[in-house]
């Protein structure tokens, strides 16, 4: 008997505390991670190309609490939610009738309150489960428990679906009816709160709406909000004339490049939550470019990526993986390397052997498996032979070059912890293989690339303007110190261009044009990036067989040969002869050629050069004066425009140490100043 006392007693707590540690269990695992609500309410934003021409015409238009009618509000209070402020987010009585419908019908119908409707709309899909009904309460009650009552009357009147891909009453208002909240008439907001019934059926282009609009009015009636005799009169207008709705166009959006938007933006510092309330953001894409990838791309299994390599504006972008991708880059990684070997005093007639080689258990092969015994540095790059390849990549030093591409080209991902990085196991997006690239065709400057111009609010104040961020200024590592990036760049630049004129890349040759560009092939991707003085353009197949010459190159050739690729010249002397050096570790070879003389920056006009007068300061007195912000740009550029590149390199790198944004501005002048 005790015993049977003891266990009923222990039983009975034991349910005691499932019941009670239960819900608060699952409470925690499904809000814990929840993102804030302001992120989530779609944007009111209005986004630009670059030529000012709309790019997206919002769905919703945020209206803050103060600014909404009451009769919206008291009439969605009417019908969604009699009890919503006195409830905590779930109402017990209308829980208790959907748990009766599950129970007789395996459907879940009615019982939600405002609160539940926002965190269905904010947070979870439409289907109709049980599971799904468990986590909008939870929601619900988290909510309720985060925001005041206003604050979540304010979200689902702005973010509450109403059919044709329209979210919020404001969009509404102006959607179906080309009005503003508050010239509405009670009947137009009757039809309005009467399509969160069923918003593609019964919205107000459809017939159902005129039926659910009378039970709308009758609850309005029955709180007061309207009369008697307005009741009569609007239930006469509904009988006797069909309402019709104005629809005005809307411009569309592809998804993925909105949420590249947003991700720059959020990378700028800026939040849904304040930029939904009327904001403008002038993007850096052009539109002709842009349409051009959305009509050549099929984005299921591919990816175009366009950007100037001197400023980091994107032109265009289309398809997945473009910020935050990680795919395999085969032999596009080799120009990363092959620049550090140029930087290192390794010449294109340097000879590689091409012979079978083993890596403890690692093999590399050729693509046609063919071995060529010895072959110029410059051939092997040219016609992409994988082994004489991995024999540079290894003579410069695994973890040198892993250190360079990461720390130097400021190139992200996985990089895996082994020699298979020389032939592009490294995975990454094609933002980061454009970081890669740009010091190549600028002569040693890492842009990160942007794609949002400026951002100004409803009142044209501009919360930020566009200005190049440098990432790094490519230096000479220790020990690869034989020539200087620019000196690599232009031994780069007249390699990438064989690969397009007589080597791999030749299916993206244009007539009249000059493109530098390099191949990739992986195991599941293939790439061609080419480029000329001006513009990088990246294309990424995605899938099994493919080769970056035969499958990529023709569609990177045909979507190039409509833009202006290959007109702009580089700015660096690409006919000039290097003078040869011996590379260290290895015999020296004979020089040859001449050494060249770099030319400086375009000189600023006479305006830039008056602009500011007085003694010029020493290079000590410079750097002083940079650390104490009492230093123009205009003064530095007066003292760049009598060093050579090279001196003009290093005092851009020590200002970029101590202030980032005036090396940029800086970098901009020497450039020239402007679009480029």
């Amino acid at each position: 008997m005790k015993f049977f006392i003891s266990s009923v007693l222990i039983i009975s707590i034991i349910v005691f505390l499932a019941t009670y540690n239960l819900p608060l269990l699952l409470y925690n695992r499904i809000t814990s991670e929840l993102e804030a609500p302001e992120n989530k309410v779609p944007t009111g934003l209005i986004i630009e190309y670059s030529d000012g021409t709309l790019l997206y015409s919002p769905k919703t238009v945020w209206r803050d609490y103060d600014e909404i009618p009451q009769i919206l509000k008291d009439s969605v209070i009417a019908s969604e939610d009699r009890r919503f402020y006195r409830h905590s987010g779930v109402d017990l009585k209308g829980i208790l009738r959907s748990l009766f419908v599950i129970i007789t019908t395996d459907e879940i119908q009615g019982g939600s309150t405002i609160t539940q409707q926002l965190a269905r709309t904010l947070y979870l899909t439409t289907e109709r489960t049980w599971r799904r009904k468990l986590k909008e309460i939870m929601i619900a009650l988290w909510l309720e428990q985060k925001y005041s009552k206003e604050e979540i009357l304010e979200m689902y009147i702005n973010s509450v679906y109403l059919g044709n891909g329209i979210y919020g009453f404001p969009a509404a208002a102006r959607y179906y009816f080309k009005k503003s909240l508050d010239d509405l008439n009670p009947l137009e907001i009757a039809m309005l709160v009467a399509t969160l019934r069923s918003p593609e059926r019964a919205n107000p282009l459809k017939e159902l709406n005129a039926q659910f609009t009378k039970i709308v009015l009758n609850k309005m009636k029955e709180a007061d909000i309207i009369t008697e005799e307005e009741f009569q009169k609007y239930l006469q207008f509904l009988g006797k004339e069909r309402i019709y709705a104005y629809e005005e166009a809307k411009e569309h959006l592809d998804v993925d490049l909105f949420w590249m938007i947003v991700t720059d933006l959020k990378d700028l510092g800026f939040d849904l939550a304040l930029l939904r309330n009327g904001f403008r953001v002038r993007t850096t894409l052009d539109r002709n470019m842009q349409r051009l990838l959305m009509e050549n791309i099929d984005k299921k299994n591919m990816a175009g990526l366009i950007l100037e390599h001197t400023t980091g504006r994107i032109k265009a972008a289309y398809g997945l993986g473009i910020f935050e991708g990680r795919r395999q880059i085969g032999s596009v990684v080799k120009p990363y390397y092959y620049y550090l070997a140029f930087m290192a005093g390794w010449n294109k007639s340097d000879i590689l052997e091409d012979k079978p080689i083993r890596i403890g258990k690692w093999e590399p092969k050729n693509f046609d498996e063919q071995f060529w015994q010895r072959v110029t540095l410059e051939n092997a790059l040219v016609y992409s032979r994988n082994v004489p390849s991995v024999n540079l990549f290894m003579k410069l030093g695994q973890n040198k070059v892993k250190h360079f591409i990461q720390n130097v080209l400021m190139v992200g991902g996985y990089f895996p912890n082994d020699a298979t990085i020389s032939l592009g196991t490294i995975e990454t997006s094609l933002v980061d293989v454009a970081k890669g690239y740009e010091p190549i065709f600028n002569g040693g400057i890492v842009v990160r690339p942007r794609i949002i111009e400026y951002v100004r609010d409803k009142n044209g104040v501009y919360y930020y303007s566009y200005r190049p961020e440098v990432l790094n200024i490519v230096n000479n590592p220790k020990g690869f110190d034989a020539r200087t990036p620019i000196e690599a760049s232009i031994l780069m630049l007249q390699v990438m261009e064989k690969v397009v004129t007589m080597g791999t890349g030749k299916s993206a040759f244009l007539p009249g044009r000059t493109i530098y560009g390099k191949t990739g092939t992986a195991e599941k991707n293939a790439w061609f990036v080419g480029g000329d003085g001006k513009y990088l353009f990246l294309l990424v197949k995605d899938g099994k067989n493919l080769t970056g010459g035969r499958d990529v190159a023709p569609i990177w050739k045909k979507i190039a040969s409509q833009t202006t690729i290959g007109y702009t010249p580089i700015s660096l002397p690409l006919k000039s002869t290097i003078a040869k050096t011996s590379p260290s570790g290895t015999e020296s070879s004979e020089l040859e050629g001449e050494k060249i003389e770099l030319p400086s920056p375009q000189a600023p006009s006479k305006e830039e050069t008056t602009s500011e007068v007085g003694k010029v300061p020493s290079i000590s007195e410079l750097y002083e004066r940079v650390k104490n912000r009492t230093i123009t740009a205009m003064e530095i550029l007066d003292i760049l425009k009598t060093k050579s590149p090279d001196e003009q390199r290093e005092i851009l790198t020590e200002i970029n140490k101590f202030d980032p944004d005036l090396a940029a501005e800086v970098y901009l002048k020497l450039l020239g100043g402007g679009e480029f």
